[in-house]
């Protein structure tokens, strides 16, 4: 081997170790300035209380500020796509709910993908949801409201928080397993939809576990079933889907965090050790159980399949129920 030759083997090694230190004090320098939290959610909601939770103790953890940045309008779009079009440093987080991944179902011309365009950084909770009926309806059991929806085609109502949510999807779910024809309709949020059915107004309501337990306590609604895969801590006495026999059915209202595609792993890892370690804090998991949400800490890889599978199960729901946002 000739001495150039050599010279030339030296300066490509050399090279090769100053990109890798280069990348490892890149990796090691995050967070380098402040991390904002996008919100896509007006102030005052559930999203925006959880993540200022949060906030406060991933701060702790990053060494740096964290802020929740509200950006509501166009069903979470509007967030969705300033976060998409962020550096893909780890700087700039979104905050996502289970429309994240329905919207491409339900509407045409966005210009994100929820699937290819981020990189899940780990879900942070799961909220039960329940069916529940006005106390003048008959049935008592998951098994008898569909008995009577059988006997009453297009009879029976059922109020959810609005078109394609989770709890919309979840509702036509029910009526395509069942084979039974219910009459949606739709609220701005779980408390106007529980107003309606307390007023008798609709037959049931299809809400957060946490909406419909303060109105079961009152003797205002009767709660028929819940559909986490375990019992809700907020509604002890009411059965599970999978004990109804509907193990299909299951399903919770959950959110998690997600970054821009491009965002290096390391800094993903790094953001993910805190958001556990933030979640599985006992005055975090207090507060949470407070308003009827439990911590549900995951690596960023369990979050990535579980988008995938959501995403994958909720278009299959809305193809065959013909579902559009309104």
């Amino acid at each position: 081997m000739t001495q150039g030759k050599i010279l030339s083997n030296a300066r490509i090694v050399a090279l090769g170790l100053a990109c890798a230190f280069a990348s490892l004090a890149s990796a090691q320098a995050f967070p380098s300035r402040p991390v904002r939290i996008v919100v896509p959610f007006p102030p005052g909601g559930a999203a925006d209380l959880t993540t200022r939770i949060l906030a406060e103790h991933l701060a702790k953890g990053l060494g740096q500020p964290v802020v929740a940045e509200n950006r509501p309008g166009g069903s979470t779009i509007i967030g969705s796509e300033a976060v998409a079009r962020s550096p893909a440093d780890g700087h700039t987080l979104l905050v996502v709910f289970p429309s994240f991944i329905i919207n491409p179902s339900v509407r045409t011309g966005m210009s994100f993908d929820p699937l290819k365009d981020f990189r899940a950084v780990g879900q942070t909770i799961s909220v039960p949801m329940a069916i529940a009926v006005h106390p003048s309806v008959p049935a008592k059991t998951l098994q008898e409201l569909i008995a009577l929806a059988r006997a009453k085609p297009k009879e029976l109502s059922y109020g959810t928080p609005g078109t394609a949510t989770t709890h919309h999807v979840m509702g036509e779910m029910l009526k395509l397993t069942a084979k039974i024809d219910l009459t949606h309709v739709p609220f701005q949020g779980g408390g106007p939809a529980l107003t309606a059915v307390t007023g008798g107004h609709i037959t049931m309501v299809y809400a957060n576990a946490s909406e419909v337990a303060p109105s079961a306590k009152g003797g205002k609604v009767r709660p028929i079933i819940v559909t986490s895969a375990e019992r809700a801590e907020v509604l002890p006495d009411t059965p599970t889907m999978r004990e109804a026999g509907f193990p299909e059915l299951e399903a919770t209202n959950w959110s998690g965090m997600v970054v821009p595609a491009g965002t290096p792993s390391a800094t993903l890892a790094r953001l993910n050790q805190e958001l556990v370690r933030a979640l599985r804090l006992a005055e975090v998991g207090e507060k949470f159980r407070s308003y009827g949400m439990v911590p549900a800490p995951t690596t960023p890889e369990q979050f990535g399949d579980f988008l995938q599978s959501e995403s994958a199960r909720y278009a299959k729901v809305v193809r065959e129920a013909g579902l559009k946002a309104e």
